[in-house]
């Protein structure tokens, strides 16, 4: 029995443990903060760029403000806007009434604007959306 005893060994003190759980609880936190305020941060300053006008609506707001009495001003605005716009359904028209106005540019002294092309005009403004 000696022998067994003889044998068994000391019961060791107590080892003190470091637990950094606390310490990966906060970094989880923080990491997790920054990215939520980075996703808010993202969120509203995308709002307030798509708040301002796209270019399209401008160019739209403009054609369908033009004011047929000043010649030059119609056929430059359309020329510039109506490009905006141009797509496989409407390239043809555009094009023919851009023939049409070329004979307004480049001119000091222009004559006024036929009631034809005047209302080819309006009739590529209405399709327009």
């Amino acid at each position: 029995m000696n022998n067994n005893l003889a044998q068994l060994k000391d019961i060791k003190p107590i080892v003190d443990v470091v637990d950094y759980s606390f310490y990966y609880l906060l970094a989880l936190i923080i990491c997790v903060s920054v990215v939520i305020i980075f996703i808010l941060y993202k969120y509203f300053t995308r709002v307030k760029k798509t708040k301002q006008p796209s270019r399209r609506k401008i160019a739209l707001n403009r054609l369908k403000t033009l004011d047929f009495t000043n010649t030059k001003e119609v056929v430059y605005t359309f020329s510039v806007d109506g490009y905006v716009f141009i797509n496989e359904k409407n390239k043809q028209m555009f094009e023919d009434i851009e023939k049409e106005l070329e004979t307004y540019k480049y001119k000091k002294d222009v004559k006024r604007l036929s009631n034809d092309l005047q209302e080819k005009i309006k009739k590529f403004i209405k399709a327009l959306k």
